[in-house]
């Protein structure tokens, strides 16, 4: 493995912190400390229009898909595409959207049609995106899913819920799993995949009030939604194959909390050495440089593990196992940084943006509540240690 860069690369990262600089200067605010990656923070209010903005703005640079062929709008070139990510994850640069992923599956997957009309729009960062997968009767295992689709003539008829549907209400697609055939003998092989826009006639949909005080994730309801059957992606009741590929792409979410992490980790650090108590700075306290030491050699493992990844993507091997390990491992250290910031902070750490006297523009606090959702999120952790220990690793009987 190599993970140096070559000359060409180094210019891109340079490229793209100047873009983030430009960013920062026009659109963001001044005492702007960053947002999590993906689409929660961006269903606020203030926030929103800046996320639109900074998409539009990587569109126009063609810099949505790096990693797609370029013949369909991408750059053909996956070490930028990761080096894009990287550094508008720790800058905290909102407008990290989930289009791009669904764009991977309409590539994948998708009729030359589907590529046709689909993909233009998410390259040049016009259209926003959504996943609709969990349901809540079905928990974390998504071929136990209720919601049917039945085919008419034209179209497919969709009834049931969706719920957690992270950024629907924003959307302008939304990629969704549905129970295609309720009598197949095993219940993976009757799922199929539909795009569909979350304004069509008979959905409803109601925001859930997350714990962060963020409005991100939605219930959603379909009575009697017809969806054209040119918005099938990919065969009927062989969704399993879509699926499986975008939960390999969903597990390699373990670098992206890491780099998000690093950022929060970071300003933490510059906290205790701007902080005195009795006339020293937090940084000389010998517990507080210790845990802050054990924290950045647990980041900097986790990084490596990711880049690892990368390089195994670059191959052309199997990540499967890699990325699960890497879920895991990141969400367990985000959660350690955001233990240790509240700590650190003390009484501090519980107040919010709103307060005056919160250290760090109240970040610490959102951290700590939503990286609680983190091993939960794109499949749980004990699913992942489920595909660790059966036959993608330990081999053990299921």
């Amino acid at each position: 493995m190599d993970f140096r860069f070559t000359e060409e690369e180094k210019a891109f990262r340079k490229e793209v912190r100047d873009f983030i600089e430009e960013v920062f200067q026009e659109v963001l605010p001044s005492d702007w400390l960053g947002v999590d990656p993906g689409p929660e923070e961006e269903t606020r209010e203030e926030v929103y229009p800046l996320a639109v903005e900074v998409w539009r703005r990587l569109g126009a640079k063609g810099w949505i898909g790096l990693g797609w062929p370029k013949e369909h709008g991408g750059g053909g070139d996956l070490a930028k595409d990761w080096i894009l990510k990287e550094e508008l994850i720790y800058q905290g640069v909102p407008g990290m959207d989930p289009a791009v992923v669904q764009g991977d599956l309409i590539l994948q997957f998708g009729t030359e049609e589907q590529k046709s009309r689909f993909i233009p729009a998410i390259a040049r960062g016009e259209v926003k995106y959504a996943i609709g997968m969990s349901e809540p009767n079905v928990g974390s295992d998504m071929f136990a899913l209720q919601l049917k689709a039945v085919e008419e003539a034209d179209c497919y008829v969709l009834n049931g819920q969706k719920i957690w549907n992270t950024g629907i209400h924003q959307a302008d697609w939304c990629v969704v799993y549905a129970r295609t055939d309720p009598n197949a003998p095993k219940k993976h092989l009757g799922i199929s995949i539909f795009i569909i826009d979350p304004k069509s006639p008979g959905i409803t949909i109601r925001q859930i009030t997350q714990m962060t005080g963020l409005g991100a994730f939605c219930e959603v309801f379909y009575d009697d939604v017809r969806v054209p059957k040119d918005n099938l992606l990919g065969e009927k009741n062989k969704g399993k194959d879509v699926s499986m590929h975008a939960f390999a792409i969903e597990r390699t979410y373990g670098l992206v909390i890491l780099h998000n992490a690093r950022r929060y980790f970071d300003q933490l650090v510059q906290y205790c050495k701007e902080t005195y108590t009795n006339g020293q700075p937090l940084a000389k306290d010998p517990v507080i440089r210790n845990r802050l030491a054990e924290m950045a050699i647990e980041i900097e493992v986790g990084c490596n593990m990711g880049e690892r990844i990368n390089w195994m993507t670059s191959q052309n091997m199997l990540t499967v196992l890699p990325s699960c390990q890497n879920k895991i491992y990141g969400a367990r250290v985000a959660q350690s940084v955001a233990s240790l910031g509240m700590q650190i902070l003390g009484p501090y750490g519980q107040l919010d943006e709103k307060s005056k006297w919160a250290q760090l523009g109240g970040r610490m606090r959102h951290m700590y509540l939503s990286s609680r959702a983190w091993s939960l999120a794109g499949g749980t952790s004990e699913m992942s240690r489920n595909i660790i220990a059966g036959r993608f690793g330990l081999g053990l009987p299921s």
